[in-house]
């Protein structure tokens, strides 16, 4: 049966409007998945700066790594009990040079914390004193580096201040009391050495001169 002019004028109009959605859903289908990948490349190019940065810089934190491998050793770790006699040692000596007076000190341990990188021991420590005092046994602490005149060497402690508070003395507006704890960071390799007093000559390049710029102007 032959098809009036009419039904096949009105076939033709669907085919067209048939044709017209398909590439309609085909091309937003296809600007959508094209917009994702321009996305993605856009952060694969960002990453790959990073990545370009990063393969720059590599040399020199290598050789900061080696120079803290072989320069700067963390201590052995010998038994919980040794290492806190260390540390009390060690916050003495400084509230010794800070003008802190040792009977202000109230020192108690606590739990040892066990990392893949790290063993932790710390000690719950609250000083008074006065202000300048109490700032500069806190800077004593915490300096990476301590020197020695005498000898011209410098001491590699690893020892850190993961929190501290400060209260200033109602009765006494020029003292004030601090609470923090005193950590200090072991090897968890067996070989490790003990802290260990480095020459000044060594060969450490910026790193050793940044270090040694940081020591204490709480000492001044």
């Amino acid at each position: 049966m032959a098809l009036q002019q009419s039904e096949k004028r009105l076939m033709a109009i669907l085919g067209i409007a048939l044709f017209a959605v398909v590439n309609f859903v085909g091309y937003s289908t296809l600007k959508s998945k094209k917009s994702g990948l321009i996305e993605d490349k856009e952060k694969l190019e960002y990453q790959l700066e990073e990545f370009k940065a990063l393969e720059t810089t590599k040399p020199k934190w290598e050789d900061r790594r080696t120079f803290l491998i072989d320069q700067c050793p963390q201590p052995a770790f010998v038994s919980e009990e040794a290492a806190a006699v260390e540390i009390e040692a060690h916050l003495k000596n400084c509230a010794l040079a800070a003008g802190v007076s040792e009977t202000s000190l109230v020192i108690k341990p606590t739990e040892m914390i066990a990392t893949a990188n790290y063993n932790q021991v710390a000690l719950n420590v609250n000083a008074s004193g006065s202000a300048m005092s109490i700032m500069k046994l806190v800077s004593l602490i915490q300096a990476a580096n301590h020197s020695n005149e005498n000898n011209g060497t410098i001491k590699h402690g690893y020892y850190a201040i993961p929190n501290i508070q400060f209260e200033a003395d109602r009765k006494d507006p020029t003292s004030l009391k601090c609470a923090f704890i005193l950590a200090r960071w072991y090897s968890t390799e067996v070989n490790s050495g003990n802290t260990v007093s480095v020459p000044l000559s060594t060969n450490g390049g910026i790193l050793e001169n940044y270090l040694n710029n940081d020591k204490l102007t709480a000492t001044k």
